[in-house]
């Protein structure tokens, strides 16, 4: 993996012993695009409808050859509306083709409806529309693009295209850009379908022919990352600057992969070099937490939470927002031991957010662990459990609030139902066995404390054997 010269090869060797998979011309296509050599790109696409599966790309791949070499693209692209899977990648490649023609008004057309649908999977699209404009000085129309602004890349282009920053931001749609985009898209769907191997071919082939594109490198360090090759994501991710719309995305997951492999304090130095940068960036302190979290500073990461909360409430943000802000630092200072200061946070979230069902989940449960506010603690997950019926975890919490409040055959009835949405969950596991032996079904509350203990660890794990034992005894009640 990460070899795209050695996957070229190899896929010359097979091509010349007439073993080539259906995917192998589009490496063949990419690495032809790249190096302009157009002649071996056509090649590429009749091999790749002899081989059928991905023949409906034909069309796109014809079309974008077309307008590297300065043709006319509009008959490739009629073609690729009789093909129904084609079809799924028609608007968005409509806007592009004609983007990178210079056709920018019929552009804007389709453009409007992708808009005012305010898909968020339209969103890379819409950034790389609003780029072009503000490429060719009409911030106007970058701005129009931009104006619901439903995604945090779509939110940081807008501030840096009113600020007038141009240099990094930028960018004229070309066919590199253009059919680039095509193979990541190609490359998100395939890994949703859990096809990593095709999500792999269509990263490497993007970023061959779009090396230019950040979103190139954030869709192959995603793919890397993916396959647990985190030094080959880390790298994609260092190479999207500060000036780019998914700067901050790309961090994030370069943090992601760092903590994964457990370079805490790689991570947290190149936080701190961020945070200096960019000190008025609350997104970085709360990564700063999450990364101290990860690692058990539970005071420390409360701290950078509230740095969060500080910088953020001078920039007017939404209350959507600073509800999960202070829902972060609620929770790291409920871990940390810091109470009532946890509670008077997780309070301000649900304020901020009311009927939030994670919100009011964790303000009602934290409560219950306690054994403090019952009434409010359950009327709290009562209420997130109306809002998210079908979550294990909080049909969870609303067993183990009838549970402490007494109704222990209704508490058995909910635990064995989040029980079905996650049967390996060591908390639930073992608050159905609480609740089993309390109404004596003894041999059913040892089996869920052993299958509890198969995952848990440290005082809890001690807690369940103690119980396996002896039978469950006050001081042995799940906390």
């Amino acid at each position: 993996m990460g070899n795209f010269d050695l996957a070229v090869k190899a896929v010359q060797v097979l091509q010349a012993h007439g073993t080539a998979d259906p995917e192998m011309p589009l490496i063949s296509y990419a690495d032809a695009f790249a190096g302009r050599h157009w002649n071996g790109a056509r090649g590429a696409i009749a091999e790749l409808d002899a081989l059928k599966n991905f023949s409906f790309l034909s069309p796109y791949l014809e079309s974008w050859l077309d307008i590297a070499r300065g043709r006319d693209a509009r008959a490739a692209m009629v073609r690729a509306q009789a093909d129904d899977t084609a079809r799924y990648y028609l608007e968005e490649q409509l806007i592009l083709t004609r983007l990178a023609s210079r056709r920018d008004r019929e552009a804007i057309a389709l453009l409007a409806r992708v808009v005012e649908r305010n898909e968020p999977r339209m969103a890379p699209m819409r950034i790389i529309a609003a780029r072009h404009f503000w490429a060719l000085n009409d911030p106007a129309t970058a701005t129009e693009v931009l104006k619901m602004q439903a995604t945090a890349p779509e939110q940081r282009l807008l501030r840096k295209i009113v600020a007038g920053q141009k240099k990094d931001v930028a960018q004229k749609v070309t066919p590199a850009i253009g059919l680039g985009f095509l193979f990541q898209r190609l490359s998100g769907d395939l890994a949703v379908q859990q096809a990593r191997f095709l999500s792999q071919v269509m990263a490497q082939a993007g970023a061959r022919v779009a090396d230019q594109s950040d979103y190139a490198h954030l869709t192959l360090g995603r793919v890397y990352a993916a396959a647990e090759s985190h030094d080959l994501a880390i790298s994609e991710y260092e190479r999207i600057g500060p000036e780019s719309a998914y700067y901050l995305v790309a961090l994030g997951s370069q943090i992601s992969s760092l903590v994964t492999t457990g370079a805490f304090d790689q991570a947290l130095a190149r936080l701190d070099s961020a945070v200096a940068a960019n000190p008025d960036a609350p997104e970085l302190h709360i990564l700063r937490g999450q990364v101290l979290q990860a690692e058990g500073q539970n005071g420390a990461a409360a701290a950078a939470f509230e740095a969060a909360i500080a910088v953020a409430e001078t920039q007017n943000p939404p209350d959507a927002l600073m509800a999960n802000y202070w829902l972060a630092l609620g929770g790291a200072q409920e871990q940390a031991g810091l109470w009532p200061e946890g509670l008077q946070s997780l309070q301000k979230a649900n304020a901020l957010l009311p009927d939030s069902p994670t919100i009011l989940n964790y303000l009602g449960y934290a409560q219950l662990e306690r054994r403090e506010n019952k009434e409010a603690a359950v009327a709290a997950i009562k209420r997130a459990h109306e809002l998210r019926s079908n979550s294990p975890a909080i049909t969870d919490s609303l067993g183990w609030a009838y549970f402490i409040t007494g109704e222990h055959q209704r508490a058995v009835t909910y635990l064995e139902s989040a029980l079905e949405g996650q049967p390996q969950d060591p908390t639930i596991n073992e608050h159905l066995g609480d609740a089993y032996w309390t109404v004596g079904r003894q041999y059913e509350a040892r089996y869920a404390w052993k299958s509890a203990k198969l995952f848990a660890e440290g005082d809890d794990a001690q807690r369940l054997a103690s119980k396996i034992d002896l039978g469950l005894r006050p001081e042995l009640v799940s906390p």
